[in-house]
């Protein structure tokens, strides 16, 4: 099922959601602790975690959101909040140092389109925080969350995607341990309701690689021509002590 616009904001509204930003954005900030000087770009629905990403003083802050959420955007949004496709976005290629998609891939039709673009707009070497459903939390299975719409993921799917995708897995960590009610609260979960996984992009200039495919076609091919280089080479010298 699709998310909606008053899914979030209700969702985010409401203590459960504050905790879960809270925690959210806690590990974010762990992981990332000091963005002086960088670029930071949030895709999907991240907005309420500006509180815990504008004390890390990126160089630029910019929340990218799915047109079909304008629903989400106050009377008078800020400035950072821009409503676009992500698999299309208005920046110069290799222009952003981190990305973090909360909301987005689960949602995503087509998630190598959006993948490619975020490779595309990443710097070499910039790193991509993705926070998905856990397919094995009890979040996914109880409605009345974000978390529990899209497509839910094992953590082996994750880092699958991540690596068909160009990205090299850092780090990936359950996240969510409390019960998705209120009610609740004090309980603990043997498994999280999200997945958070860290990741690097991997590969040449973006000049050079057309799309994260083309550049797994190219090094499959390059590896190929390799294997065949070496074979022909030892069957060159065999021949050679047989003379």
């Amino acid at each position: 099922m699709d998310i909606i616009a008053t899914d979030l904001l209700d969702f985010y509204a409401s203590p459960l959601g504050q905790r879960s930003t809270q925690v959210l954005g806690e590990r974010i900030a762990g992981w990332w602790p000091d963005l002086t000087g960088q670029r930071l770009l949030t895709l999907g629905y991240a907005t309420q975690l500006e509180d815990h990403l504008l004390p890390l003083a990126p160089l630029s802050l910019c929340h990218f959101i799915p047109a079909r959420l304008s629903g989400v955007l106050p009377a008078h949004a800020s400035t950072r909040q821009v409503l676009t496709d992500d698999t299309l976005m208005p920046l110069d290629s290799e222009s952003m140092d981190r990305v973090i998609a909360l909301h987005r891939l689960e949602h995503a039709r087509r998630p190598d389109r959006t993948f490619r673009e975020i490779w595309r707009v990443l710097k070499p070497g910039g790193k991509l925080i993705v926070v998905v459903p856990s397919a094995f939390g009890l979040w996914v299975r109880v409605p009345g969350t974000p978390f529990a719409k899209g497509q839910a993921f094992t953590g082996l799917r994750l880092a699958a995607t991540l690596h068909e995708q160009l990205f090299s897995l850092e780090r990936m960590r359950n996240a969510l341990f409390f019960p998705p009610h209120s009610a609740l609260k004090w309980a603990r979960l043997p498994t999280g309701g999200a997945l958070i996984a860290e990741a690097q992009k991997f590969g040449g200039p973006a000049h050079l690689v057309q799309s994260p495919p083309a550049a797994l076609k190219q090094r499959k091919t390059a590896r190929e021509t390799a294997a065949l280089k070496t074979k022909q080479e030892t069957r060159s010298r065999d021949n050679g002590r047989c003379q």
